[in-house]
Formats: C-alpha cells, sequence, structure tokens
C-alpha cells in the first residue's frame, strides 16, 4: 500500500464532498443549523458532505477507522483505533459559520494517520477550486504544482493569520495579548475563519504563520502535513508540547517560530521581555 493510493482516495472524498457542499449552497431554502456548543454550529451540509466522503474512504478501505467531526466510525468489531491501524480525520466542513452566512471561504479536510504519523492530507476549497495536497516524504501540491513557505524572516515583513478562542473563551485575554502584540509587530493580520485554509496558506506561501488556540484534530491533520512538506514548521506553543493534546498550534515558514513564540509565550504570561 502506498501514500498516493490513500492520497488518491483522499482528492475523490473531497471532491465529492466538495460537490455536496455546493450544491446545498445553491439551494433557495435555509439550512438546518444545530448548535454543538456556544458558538459551535452544524448543519445538513456537514452531515451531508461527511457522508459522502466516509462512503468513499470506507469503500476503498473498508477496515480503516474514521475520525470525523460529526461523527466516529469503528470498523466491525474495532473500538479504538490500534497504532498500526490507518485512521482517517476529516472535518467535512471547515468554516461552517462562513458557509452559513454565504461568506464563500470554507474547506474540506481529510487526513490520513497511520503508525501514529499523518502519511497523506488534503484540504479543498470547493469554492475558489483549489486543491492542496501532501504526502509524508513526498511534498506539498497546489493543484499539481509543488508549493514552498516563504522566506520572510523578520514579523514586520510578514502577514500573519489566526483564529479566535470562540470554543474556549476563557482564554480570550490572553489570545488578546498575542492579537494586539502581532498586531503592532507583522505588517498585518489576517481571520479568515477556517484553520485548513490558514494552514494550507501558510504552506503555500500567502501566510508567513498562523497561531490559534484549542484546535481539534480534523482541524490541523491534513494542513499540519502541508505545511512540513512544502518546508515550514508546526508545533504547540510551548517547545515540548504536543498541539495533538492540546489544540494549541503553532505554524510559520520556520524562520519566524522563534519571533512567534517568543510572543506568544511572553503574552501568556502576560509580560513581554524588554516591553
Amino acid at each position: 500500500m502506498t501514500y498516493q493510493y490513500f492520497l488518491d482516495t483522499a482528492i475523490a472524498a473531497a471532491h465529492a464532498g466538495g460537490e455536496a457542499l455546493l450544491a446545498m449552497a445553491q439551494r433557495r431554502e435555509p439550512l438546518r443549523i444545530e448548535a454543538k456548543a456556544e458558538s459551535d454550529f452544524v448543519t445538513a451540509a456537514d452531515r451531508a458532505a461527511e457522508e459522502k466522503i466516509i462512503g468513499h474512504i470506507l469503500a476503498a478501505f473498508p477496515d480503516h477507522h474514521i475520525l470525523a467531526e460529526e461523527q466516529t466510525h469503528s470498523a466491525p468489531g474495532r473500538q479504538t483505533a490500534a497504532p498500526e491501524t490507518v485512521q482517517w480525520i476529516i472535518d467535512p466542513l471547515d468554516g461552517t459559520t462562513n458557509y452559513i452566512h454565504g461568506v464563500p471561504n470554507f474547506a474540506i479536510s481529510i487526513a490520513a494517520k497511520q503508525n501514529g504519523e499523518v502519511v497523506a492530507g488534503v484540504v479543498l476549497d470547493p469554492v475558489r477550486r483549489e486543491l492542496f495536497t501532501a504526502t509524508a516524504g513526498g511534498g506539498a501540491f497546489l493543484n499539481g504544482r509543488p508549493i514552498g513557505v516563504s522566506e520572510s524572516a523578520r514579523l514586520r515583513d510578514s502577514l500573519i493569520a489566526t483564529g479566535f478562542p470562540f470554543r474556549v473563551r476563557h482564554l480570550l485575554p490572553s489570545y488578546l495579548r498575542m492579537f494586539h502584540e502581532f498586531m503592532s509587530a507583522a505588517r498585518d493580520i489576517r481571520r479568515l475563519g477556517a484553520a485548513s485554509l490558514d494552514l494550507a496558506y501558510v504552506a503555500a506561501g500567502r501566510f508567513d504563520g498562523f497561531w490559534e488556540y484549542s484546535l481539534s484534530p480534523w482541524d490541523f491533520a491534513a494542513g499540519s502535513l502541508l505545511v512540513r512538506e512544502a518546508g515550514g514548521t508546526v508545533t504547540g506553543f510551548e517547545v515540548d508540547e504536543n498541539f495533538w493534546q492540546t489544540g494549541n498550534i503553532l505554524a510559520s515558514n520556520g524562520k519566524l517560530h522563534p519571533l512567534m513564540r517568543e510572543i506568544i509565550l511572553a503574552k501568556q504570561k502576560k509580560t513581554l521581555p524588554n516591553a
């Protein structure tokens, strides 16, 4: 089994999910919206896209484990994924709030994880028809063409992306301290509302860095592989932090990583060195 076969399956599944999202977006009737938690929503579109995606994956790999935002599927007789098992990590609609409000910035994220490592990843922007892909050791691509992270080495020359911690609002004070410092230090900041696309844009050199609190695995699984295969760096906020456990993500072109980490850690502690 090759990683390319995983990637081909992920691409086909992403396109199927993208067609479902676009078809439902064009309908005139309002979407059915359910609140999972405060400011966290799921729509009929999420469920329709997820059904298409999972159907494609399980048709090719019926024994694989699925971790998806709206449901978890285990192969018959398997309740948890063993380390050697291939696990598919899926976000059928990253940017649900954008989608609900008609903002054309959302994506599908699909990753295959084997032996504890992400080995194939896809982020699809169905509106712009941009397909970001990567395999472990195989590089990162946009619509089949190689991509790489930016060369920016100074924050004042950099465009930094972020996401608001709406799921963990008790972290808002420290986040706002970080935001204020980055706003002062960087060329500008963007908040687009879809973490998978933010990470894909870091991989493509459009953004120089990205940080966000408390993401879920389906938000970053594919995007983290894209950044690394494009030559960038993805870590938690702390040096030894496992972002798969905490969800705290710091991604950059690598050159900016120490500078970004210094700001993040200092503002978590309320004071910036020499500020």
